[in-house]
């Protein structure tokens, strides 16, 4: 990655990584998990460690700077107003889902400046490549990149001796050269997504070349398939654009004393608890176990939620064990987390098991069910190994014990008087610590007695993860798994995050 970090040199950009993987840019901000080009989509980006931000920039029929992607509102607000006719006070009027405002350009920026990002500006209509230098410069915001599809606005900014490294946006189809002549632009980016079911193959080692040699560094489309994400991984791009930015930055061990991550609930931070959303997070971020907790409806069906009642989680009332499970279907598990996520249903075990399975394990709470019934499914799907098992009843557990000696089950180092008492009272395989009240010291003696250790920690802390992390368990089950993995994993961005930023971990 050297013709990188002297390409960030030369514009003055920071070489986050030293240059070393490509920079996560936001697609619209953390556009997967809240609306589209919102502030609140922008702050989240810079929580999950997205070095930059691409935005949309319009301009308002009273010539202020608009970040959207669309010029019609419709789609993102419900009201059909349009940014080209509209003024910026009827604009600023208008209320995305999350009752926030479309910001311009300038609130990005302030925001960008506050959260240490980088901006990455696409022009979307005429005069927006011309207004994005004006405010950058005006507010001497050096970490920016200005492009466009139409690579005529682009030149126009090269003519005019722009200092911003420019971009052209090449549409599927297109040769990236020949379109972007006029420009001669310092980034070609390659919005090949649809391509192929296999875009990444398109990035050839000649085409990688050629960039080289016109000084052109590449940056690649939005994408968060992991199977994709997988094949660019180790190619010499600047950056990759992603709605989901947590998945440009995997969970890498890098050695065998690394804990395995278990994600409490899934990855409850971004997504709606027990979800197949919030599953789906963990298995892109390559963590190694889900967790979730098990209840059982009124008709017998095995489901995934954690409070006894419907009311926190979802649009419904009363007790899970009250309602059939195709009740429980028509509610609403989403919404209540984010207006992107409304129309989630609660899952059903057999659901969570059959997309985990060979992807993820599973770490099964049982809070009101069968555990003959909850085991049954397991050893259906094969997935015995990669499942172990908890509930706060002990009798259940010794259920499991005498049903399924080859079952792996968990006991939480509190609730009994030695670790010793933990492991023989039902032939435990993992015992949980929890830093405060049990000593870390019999962390190590797990491995003499032959079971695993786990740290139960829900601080999204980085100082008490860095805790967690210096015992060195077997396993960590985490509220913020997302913070845990950069700790662990990309050292050298907790090491280069600056004091004004550090409230957003804290």
């Amino acid at each position: 990655m050297q013709f990188n970090r002297q390409w960030m040199a030369k514009f003055g950009w920071p070489t986050a990584g030293a240059g070393e993987r490509p920079l996560t840019i936001a697609h619209r901000g953390a556009s997967g998990h809240r609306t589209e080009n919102s502030l609140a989509a922008f702050a989240l980006a810079s929580d999950l460690f997205a070095e930059m931000w691409e935005l949309d920039l319009r301009m308002s029929a009273d010539g202020v700077a608009v970040v959207s992607h669309d010029d019609n509102l419709a789609r993102v607000t419900g009201r059909g107003l349009r940014i080209s006719e509209a003024t910026w006070s009827e604009i600023r009027a208008v209320r995305l889902p999350d009752g926030q405002f479309v910001p311009r350009l300038e609130d990005v920026v302030d925001l960008a400046v506050e959260r240490g990002a980088g901006l990455y500006v696409e022009a979307k209509s005429e005069g927006s490549a011309d207004a994005a230098w004006h405010v950058l410069a005006a507010r001497k915001f050096t970490f920016a990149a200005i492009g466009s599809f139409n690579a005529r606005w682009i030149a126009a900014l090269r003519r005019k001796g722009c200092p911003y490294p420019l971009s052209v946006l090449v549409p599927n189809g297109a040769d990236p050269f020949s379109y972007s002549a006029e420009a001669q632009p310092d980034i070609l980016h390659l919005c090949w997504r649809d391509a192929s079911s296999e875009p990444h193959k398109l990035i050839a080692e000649d085409l990688v070349s050629r960039c080289a040699r016109v000084g052109a560094a590449i940056v690649l489309w939005h994408e968060d398939r992991r199977e994709v994400l997988d094949g660019l991984e180790g190619l010499p791009v600047l950056g990759i654009c992603s709605g989901r930015p947590e998945t440009l930055k995997p969970y890498q061990p890098g050695d065998d004393k690394a804990p395995g991550i278990v994600c409490h609930r899934g990855a409850n931070f971004l997504a709606p608890e027990n979800t197949r959303e919030a599953v789906r997070l963990c298995i892109d971020q390559r963590f190694q176990f889900v967790e979730i907790d098990v209840r059982t409806t009124a008709d017998g069906e095995l489901v995934v939620i954690h409070d006894a009642t419907l009311n926190r989680t979802t649009n419904g009332i009363g007790p899970v064990s009250s309602r059939t499970l195709a009740e429980i279907r028509n509610l609403d598990a989403g919404g209540w987390k984010a207006p992107g996520y409304t129309g989630l249903q609660v899952p059903t075990l057999n659901e969570i098991l059959d997309m985990s399975r060979d992807r993820i394990g599973v770490y099964v709470e049982i809070k009101d069910a069968d555990p003959e019934a909850v085991l049954g499914e397991v050893v259906k799907r094969g997935m015995i190994e990669t499942v172990f098992f908890w509930c706060w009843e002990r009798e259940v557990l010794r259920d499991i014990r005498s049903h399924m000696p080859e079952a792996r089950l968990m006991a939480p180092r509190r609730e009994h008087s030695s670790l010793e008492a933990a492991i023989s009272d039902y032939a435990a395989n993992i015992v949980q610590f929890e830093l405060g009240h049990d000593s870390p010291s019999e962390i190590a003696v797990c491995q003499e007695l032959g079971v695993q250790s786990m740290v139960f920690c829900l601080s999204d802390n980085l100082a008490d993860l860095a805790k967690v992390l210096a015992v060195s368990p077997d396993l960590v089950n985490l509220d913020r798994p997302d913070l845990f993995k950069i700790l662990q994993a990309y050292p050298d961005i907790v090491g280069n995050l600056r004091e004004s930023v550090s409230p957003r971990v804290a």
